[in-house]
């Protein structure tokens, strides 16, 4: 944030309805976990943005870029198997692919999940913590993280949207940090008092509305592709 470079993007799924609105994740996702269709909308959400990708590094953009796994999708047995198929089949660099898996995957399923991110991590892919915060932030939710194969953690933006009145929030999350040893990111920055306040205490790096609201991939590659290469 404090030389304000691009380091990398977030894909997101959005459902537009014929009136041209969105219905936003935290509505579609449920519903598709309940109706059995997240594991091939998952496969989708991992096959576009690594065709992104090799798009990208065939014109020489060098931007990581990250996309939200389901709990669900990561027990599905084929998960690793359909993984390793497209990034070979788009021949991608894999640590240019961030995999963000939320806090609120329970404890039980993280344990479960060990082998696998670890696996994950051994084809050379990141995986970070999203929304960190907002789930089981418990003594042994935090012991089983240390266990893990995390290279990131995202605060949620609810810690964010009251700086820099309220610090007490981001100091927890400090504190925590500093027992993890990760680096972390700040979610949902909207104000340059709450980036300088980041910055002051130690978090280098952000996404917001600050920064960009949600862009088609084509205005975002307009915008900050160039600049970022």
């Amino acid at each position: 944030m404090k030389s304000n470079a691009v380091i990398g993007a977030e894909a997101l799924l959005r459902w537009q309805q014929y009136d041209g609105s969105f219905t936003l994740p935290s509505d579609v996702i449920p519903l598709a976990e309940e109706l059995g269709v997240i594991v091939p909308l998952g496969n989708w959400v991992i096959e576009e943005p690594c065709r992104i990708l090799a798009n990208w590094q065939h014109r020489g953009i060098t931007l990581p870029l990250a996309v939200n796994i389901s709990g669900i999708q990561m027990q599905n047995e084929d998960f690793v198997s359909h993984l390793k198929s497209v990034l070979a089949q788009h021949q991608i660099d894999p640590c240019k692919l961030l995999l963000e898996i939320t806090e609120t995957v329970r404890i039980d399923d993280l344990n479960q999940a060990l082998t696998l991110l670890r696996e994950l991590h051994e084809l050379g892919l990141s995986i970070a913590l999203d929304d960190f915060g907002m789930g089981y932030s418990s003594l042994e939710y935090l012991y089983s993280l240390k266990c893990l194969p995390i290279d990131l953690i995202k605060i949620d933006k609810s810690f964010i949207q009251e700086l820099p009145e309220d610090e007490a929030m981001v100091r927890i999350v400090r504190a925590i940090s500093d027992v993890l040893n990760l680096p972390m990111m700040a979610e949902g920055i909207e104000s340059a008092s709450q980036r300088d306040w980041l910055l002051r205490h130690g978090i280098h790096s952000g996404q917001g509305f600050l920064f960009a609201r949600l862009l088609p991939r084509e205005e975002f590659e307009a915008r900050f592709c160039c600049a970022a290469d």
